[in-house]
């Protein structure tokens, strides 16, 4: 039987392996709707607050054990899962930028709800992270300085997804289609 190793299927591993990105991809989305369905800081409630905590404990758990079994993957499947997991974020950080500068139109308790949205932003950039980082790592023997390059712009917004994908289209294909 013939196999094919298609490069846009995420990545080479297993189905269970893919489910364990899903938590990673759906957070940012539970911080919106979080968001959209209670007032930060009412009463003080702390809903909004416990409910965004769950949400990042499942994510972080499941990018903990995918780094666990995909650690023998190929670096470039890795970030090509990776730099996906960024790509689905994407209309989440425009709809939080959206609710911000409505916030900031309102000029009421702006300061306070603007820093809960870049706070919840950059706990989502770091959660898509740990995924770019490890596949980063697996491929420093590769390219050197431009992994090192990548693994710093992991950490700032837009120069994540775009180091990334720099990195993965300069990496060589260490495994070619089998047909």
């Amino acid at each position: 039987m013939k196999r094919i190793d298609v490069e846009f299927c995420l990545y080479g591993g297993a189905f269970m392996k893919k489910l364990l990105l899903i938590p990673a991809m759906l957070f940012p989305y539970t911080f919106v709707l979080g968001l959209g369905l209670e007032e930060p800081f009412s009463n003080g409630d702390y809903a909004l607050l416990g409910f965004v905590m769950l949400f990042f404990v499942l994510p972080t758990v499941c990018n903990i054990i995918f780094m666990i079994v995909s650690r023998k993957d190929d670096p470039r499947k890795l970030m090509l899962a990776a730099l996906l997991v960024k790509l689905v974020h994407i209309p989440a950080y425009v709809m939080v930028f959206l609710f911000g500068v409505m916030a900031a139109l309102m000029i009421f308790f702006t300061l306070p709800l603007i820093l809960l949205l870049v706070i919840g932003d950059y706990v989502v950039l770091l959660i898509s992270s740990s995924i770019s980082v490890f596949a980063i790592a697996k491929n420093v023997k590769e390219n050197k300085m431009l992994s090192l390059i990548a693994l710093f712009c992991q950490f700032f917004f837009c120069a994540d997804v775009i180091s990334l994908f720099v990195l993965w289209r300069a990496s060589k294909k260490t495994k070619e289609a089998i047909f």
